[in-house]
């Protein structure tokens, strides 16, 4: 079995480049620069260039040449313009998501790349090319990888109904092959997982059905070369798997071998997507079989294949460590197996990173779901309490003013709840402010028990001493009721030290993200609009109260703008950091800015307010608005604030 190598193979598969050495970033933005002068002198048309554009793109991920995902971004910024210039460029709008989700997948990005697969997902959507697996196809995935069995089979088990039905939809062809590829892709991993947790029935059962679905798409061969690749290989993994559940090696043998064939059935389809699997799944066999020869025979072309995936070099060294093991050479097995736990380790250091904020992210969706279910049964009430009393008035023309006047009200009405909010959000992350002031309160306190105190303690001792040293009671009177005076004044000093000390005391404030979602829910209610919100809360750990005041600002002035002129039914919200940059992105599918203000380098007060708030932190806005929609990203150093 290959669990480990799983997550990336549906990836490696939608890449047809062959693999060779990745070129250098340096020289990539050079081919991107030559493209957009070849497009601008006229030498090239749009159509050639968007052509061009994401074939490199795909070239590059291919090749191992990573961008972040910012840069990618700008160096794609001329594609967009040109994607969303023109409704026929649907096509070219999905590519240009596929690509940034491509890039961000295969090199490990897993919040950029949760969030762009939500994007490709709606704009496949806008092309009327449904895709419900898509997004489920990237979380089973990355559950997988970590190890979290319980959720692949949950995530599973939500799309279970759906994935059942697909033999029959394929059957009559009310879906495409492309859903059926995919429901295979979360089979695979729900195997994976019922395997590892033991559950044999569990395993027979979605072996079938992903046979049934397998079959299906078999009747309508020949279909695209790489589905059928695809498909086949598949199906002799599943079998693969449950001979080894089985422990029928015989089998084991039988299926490797008409694995292998698959090399030559398609040898006009790029093959390197199969070979780590098919190595490792050899391998297995051969150290199984005491085949030491053959063993170290495949762990050698193992070690030649280039370094894709994450787990690759820790799995080349455990197999390194039982072949040495199985020659009885203990001591150069524990150094492969010492190396492939520190690789493993930190893969999984960097993967639990990422696995925290995305299951914490998930956690926080969840809840705030429930919360918004019941604010709208509420509003819902007090709505159908409105239209009893507009019958009981039973005046028609004055029940049609009334429902204009409020139709009227509805959006300055959202305008005043999200100020309302906002402000008393301010409130409170303005009161963090004070915290300053409590730890300097404790500062002082302990100051104040260390020094103070100390010095009338040592006034006290020697006054003692010098009582004891004279035989004047005029003296000794005046002594005693000078140490009876600096006994006060040690206990005041002291009493006042624990007072400031225990004053510092506060309770822990509420967290931004939670803070934007009640900025979101109160001003965009779920009955109208879809909200996608993203936020790296270790992203904001350097980032002072002003200036989250200033971004929870920010965030206002681009809702303002939306419920008042974007007629928008989507709105995205993603807050990270890249590099020593936090990133703000506010998008909406709505009818975008006034092109006549647009021209004349006029925008609206909203917008004005933005740029003066992004400037007063050194920061830089940019704002792409066409017919789909507007996007305001707001890019800050970091470096700024902790120099200040």
């Amino acid at each position: 079995m290959f669990s480990r190598n799983l997550s990336l193979l549906f990836l490696f598969f939608l890449l047809i480049s062959k693999t060779t050495a990745g070129q250098s970033t340096v020289h990539a933005r050079k081919e991107f620069k030559n493209l957009a002068r070849a497009y601008h002198t006229n030498r090239i048309s749009a159509d050639k260039y968007l052509d061009s554009t994401y074939s490199l793109t795909q070239q590059l991920v291919s090749e191992g040449t990573e961008f972040k995902t910012q840069e990618l971004v700008g160096l794609l910024s001329l594609y967009k313009d040109i994607a969303w210039g023109k409704k026929e460029y649907g096509s070219s709008r999905v590519k240009y998501f596929r690509a940034l989700v491509d890039n961000a997948e295969i090199f490990g990005q897993t919040g950029a790349a949760m969030y762009y697969n939500e994007k490709l997902s709606q704009e496949l959507g806008k092309n009327g090319k449904i895709r419900p697996l898509l997004v489920d196809v990237f979380k089973i995935k990355a559950f997988n990888e970590q190890g979290l069995y319980d959720k692949v089979i949950s995530t599973y088990n939500d799309k279970k109904e759906y994935i059942k039905h697909l033999p029959e939809q394929l059957r009559n062809n009310k879906t495409d092959n492309v859903n059926g590829m995919y429901a295979i892709d979360i089979l695979a991993v729900a195997i994976e997982a019922y395997i590892k947790t033991r559950d044999t029935t569990a395993v027979y059962r979605t072996a079938l059905l992903a046979d049934q679905i397998g079959n299906m798409l078999k009747r309508k061969y020949p279909i695209n070369r790489q589905h059928m690749l695809y498909n086949d290989f598949y199906a002799l993994v599943r079998h693969h798997d449950i001979a080894l559940l089985e422990k029928n090696q015989i089998k084991v043998g039988i299926l490797l071998d008409s694995l292998q064939t698959l090399k030559t059935t398609y040898n006009d389809q790029p093959m390197s997507f199969i070979e780590v699997p098919l190595y490792q799944m050899k391998m297995d066999y051969f150290l199984v079989l005491k085949n030491l020869d053959s063993a170290r025979f495949y762990i050698k072309k193992l070690a030649s294949l280039p370094n894709f995936f994450k787990s690759q070099q820790p799995i080349l060294d455990e197999y390194k460590a039982q072949l040495q093991a199985a020659q009885g050479n203990f001591q150069g097995g524990y150094t492969s197996l010492a190396s492939a736990l520190a690789h493993e380790r930190k893969a999984k250091a960097v993967l639990m990173a990422e696995m925290d904020t995305l299951l914490y992210a998930y956690t926080e969706a969840e809840n705030a779901k429930v919360e918004l279910r019941k604010s709208e049964e509420i509003k819902q009430q007090r709505t159908n309490w409105l239209v009893l009393i507009s019958i009981a008035a039973s005046i028609f023309i004055l029940t049609i003013y009334l429902i204009m006047i409020y139709r009227s009200r509805k959006a300055r009405t959202q305008v005043e709840a999200l100020n309302n909010v906002a402000n008393m959000q301010i409130i409170a992350m303005e009161e963090a402010k004070h915290q300053a002031v409590r730890e300097e309160q404790q500062r002082l306190g302990q100051d104040l028990h260390d020094g103070l105190s100390s010095s009338i303690a040592a006034i006290r001792y020697q006054l003692e001493i010098i009582m004891m040293d004279t035989n004047e009671s005029a003296l000794k009177n005046k002594l005693s009721m000078l140490l009876h005076e600096t006994e006060n004044a040690y206990k005041a000093a002291r009493n006042k030290s624990h007072e400031w000390f225990r004053a510092g005391d506060e309770q822990q404030e509420q967290s931004f993200e939670k803070q934007i979602k009640l900025l979101t829910d109160s001003s965009l209610p779920d009955s109208r609009y879809n909200k996608t919100i993203q936020i790296d809360n270790n992203s904001l750990i350097s980032v002072d109260m002003d200036t989250r005041i200033a971004l929870l600002r920010i965030i206002q002035e681009a809702i303002t703008n939306i419920i008042k002129h974007a007629k928008a039914k989507n709105v995205s919200i993603l807050i990270y950091e890249e590099e020593d940059t936090l990133l703000l992105t506010i998008s909406d599918d709505g009818i975008g800015l006034d092109e006549k203000k647009s021209r004349n380098g006029n925008s609206t007060m909203g917008l004005q307010s933005i740029r003066r708030r992004v400037q007063s932190l050194n920061g830089e806005t940019k704002i792409h608005s066409d017919a789909n929609g507007t996007e305001i990203t707001v890019s800050i150093r970091l470096a700024t604030w902790l120099a200040q």
